[in-house]
């Protein structure tokens, strides 16, 4: 079983190389990157808007930064400049006007999503569907789900501190926490990748639990071991900001996304590879 299992990886790693510039990926990923630039700031409107009607929002920024330590540190400073923007400016409650901000955010936000999911029907070698309404209308939908899924993580990281301390945990619970956050975090990164997987194409390949297929895990190991290594280079050895200027941080999130991006698709050519 396990020499079989073995033999049947080593097939889906010798077909890779070819499906990638069969498919073009790394542009394919460039365009997704691009796209998902463009959503950015939606999405954290989105985000910030639909999280602030059940919490305090000034707490998201303090949790991307705590969050995105492994990101590169433009990427987190892009980040947290945009929400604190944000945040400053969403003082307001539920207005009409909120809940057509929060719609024409989704909207936008839904056109990085769009992208993420044509390239994933690439990597499947599978159609898209012709509607435009369809189409959309699914990529706002998991839009609208990745942005509930991110609020219940910072909502649970954010309330569980106050929990150990009021329950006489003291320092020892704050490790213990510290310490078990980040495979918790890895797991819910392999339901949310397997979701997206598995809702992004029809038919696509169920796995374990319906969603954990080995191109789940390539992605979600990837991209954890590219955004550190990423992070760590632009740290030590790149100099963007000599280069580009003031364009510094723009290039480095746009690098970031490309590689979050072409690390996706190639867990969904993993995907596709065992498929066919």
């Amino acid at each position: 079983m396990a020499a079989a299992q073995a033999a049947h990886a080593r097939s889906i790693a010798a077909k890779l190389p070819a499906r990638i510039r069969e498919h073009n990926l790394t542009l394919v990923a460039a365009g997704v990157a691009f796209y998902g630039f463009l959503a950015i700031v939606p999405a954290l409107i989105a985000f910030v808007s639909i999280y602030g009607l059940v919490a305090d929002p000034e707490q998201v920024t303090r949790q991307v930064k705590d969050l995105g330590s492994s990101l590169p540190a433009e990427v987190q400073n892009f980040l947290i400049f945009q929400l604190t923007s944000i945040v400053n400016a969403n003082q307001g409650g539920v207005t009409v006007a909120t809940v057509v901000a929060i719609a024409l955010a989704l909207w936008s936000a839904s056109g990085g999503m769009a992208a993420l999911i044509t390239g994933i029907h690439v990597a499947h070698e599978a159609d898209e569907p012709k509607g435009f309404v369809v189409k959309r209308g699914k990529a706002l939908l998991l839009t609208l789900a990745a942005i509930v899924f991110l609020g219940i993580v910072v909502f649970l990281i954010v309330a569980v501190p106050p929990l150990l301390d009021s329950a006489g945990l003291g320092n020892a619970g704050r490790i213990a926490f510290n310490v078990l956050r980040w495979p918790v975090l890895v797991v819910v990164m392999v339901i949310g990748v397997g979701l997206l997987y598995r809702l992004s194409v029809k038919d696509a390949p169920r796995g374990r639990l319906g969603f954990l297929t080995p191109g789940v895990v390539v992605a979600t190991v990837g991209w954890v071991i590219a955004s550190a290594l990423f992070a760590a280079y632009t740290a030590n050895f790149a100099s963007y900001g000599k280069t580009y200027g003031a364009l510094a941080s723009i290039v480095v999130v746009l690098l970031w996304l490309w590689l979050s991006a072409l690390v996706l698709l190639m867990g969904a050519e993993v995907d596709g590879a065992a498929d066919r």
